[in-house]
């Protein structure tokens, strides 16, 4: 006959042993975990060292990278090169792929170790590095490359010539 009670006994053991051991619980705010060496946090950028390729901006799933950029004469080569002067990192968007920072050709854009992001609207998220603010509103997807339509004309044909028996030799 099985005794009546006995589970409960059983788990109210488990529970006193725990009661009287020692704690492990943290407060989150005060003591933070330490996080793995490779882990993925919040984007940021170098804005001195960004040459506004946009590969970022076109290899992004989310489209969460818009960059605004012009032409300037930084070195003063009078050659006048590609710069940045907006860049925004959405990261109510981003889903930390780090497709952006393998293809940074210049290692401008990076992961940092900080990964809390709150705020009360979703336009808080969108951070904005670099001289000129860039509107985060705006779906940053890159232009694609249209193919050419075809003209009504079409090419001349060729017409051969009937051949005679004396051309054939």
């Amino acid at each position: 006959m099985p005794q009546v009670g006995q589970g409960i006994l059983k788990g109210m053991g488990v529970t006193l042993q725990h009661l009287f051991g020692q704690k492990i619980t943290r407060q989150y705010p005060e003591y933070k975990r330490e996080l793995p060496e490779r882990s993925r946090g919040m984007l940021t950028v170098d804005m001195d060292r960004c040459i506004a390729c946009l590969q970022c901006m076109r290899i992004c799933p989310d489209h969460c990278i818009s960059i605004e950029s012009t032409k300037r004469d930084a070195d003063g080569s009078g050659k006048p090169k590609p710069f940045a002067v907006g860049f925004v990192i959405d990261d109510s968007r981003c889903m930390y792929c780090s497709l952006c920072v393998e293809v940074c050709p210049v290692n401008c854009i990076y992961h940092t170790e900080e990964f809390e992001a709150q705020a009360y609207n979703r336009l808080e998220l969108a951070r904005q590095f670099g001289e000129l603010p860039v509107d985060p509103t705006v779906d940053p997807k890159p232009a694609v490359k249209k193919k050419k339509k075809p003209t009504g004309k079409k090419a001349p044909k060729t017409v051969e010539k009937p051949r005679t028996g004396d051309e054939a030799a």
